[in-house]
């Protein structure tokens, strides 16, 4: 055990006090409950609403946009900008937290929905402000997201952001794709 790091030893400590914590205070509370439940029905008005001809492309974004969301959402707890109390699962990746789903499944349908740039951008635009002034706060005061040294504001610039160029880089793949199966001479 001597030859464990001091820092590898302190997050092991860390993660055993989030998982007590998780265990005693967490799982199976009414929020945890209902945490689970408006995930479930977020993921259902999302397949209801997703265009499924173009449901390729709606999950590409969405993948791309979920590495986004978990790398800005790794840095932010480890800096301690902000943290989120109720998770379904007390472990990364807090793919369970109802932030990360709700920005995930919304900017798949905005992106869906707004296929031209100027569009896209002023829809991004919105829908990081709704985002950012209305659903963070309605969350922090219902107990699942903590601002630490965070300010709504900052998100709204960093989200609108993030959306953009992940639609750039998902549209970018989808004319490389296009322009490949349209290539002349090819006979597959």
């Amino acid at each position: 055990m001597s030859n464990i790091p001091k820092d590898v030893g302190i997050q092991k400590q860390l993660t055993e006090i989030h998982m007590d914590n998780w265990l005693q205070d967490v799982v199976f509370q009414p929020k945890w409950w209902l945490l689970i439940f408006l995930i479930i029905i977020l993921l259902f008005i999302w397949w209801k609403a997703a265009d499924k001809a173009s449901l390729q492309d709606v999950c590409l974004y969405a993948c791309l946009i979920t590495i986004v969301a978990l790398g800005i959402n790794e840095y932010g707890q480890e800096l301690t900008f902000w943290d989120y109390p109720i998770d379904i699962i007390p472990v990364f990746p807090p793919l369970s937290s109802i932030n990360l789903i709700c920005l995930i499944l919304i900017y798949s349908i905005v992106y869906q929905h707004f296929k031209e740039n100027r569009r896209f951008i002023l829809a991004a635009a919105v829908t990081s402000a709704i985002i950012c002034f209305i659903l963070e706060p309605f969350l922090a005061w219902g107990g699942y997201y903590h601002l630490l040294k965070w300010k709504y504001v900052y998100g709204f610039p960093l989200y609108t952001l993030a959306s953009i160029c992940v639609w750039y880089i998902t549209n970018k793949i989808r004319k490389i794709e296009n322009s490949i199966i349209k290539a002349p001479g090819d006979n597959s």
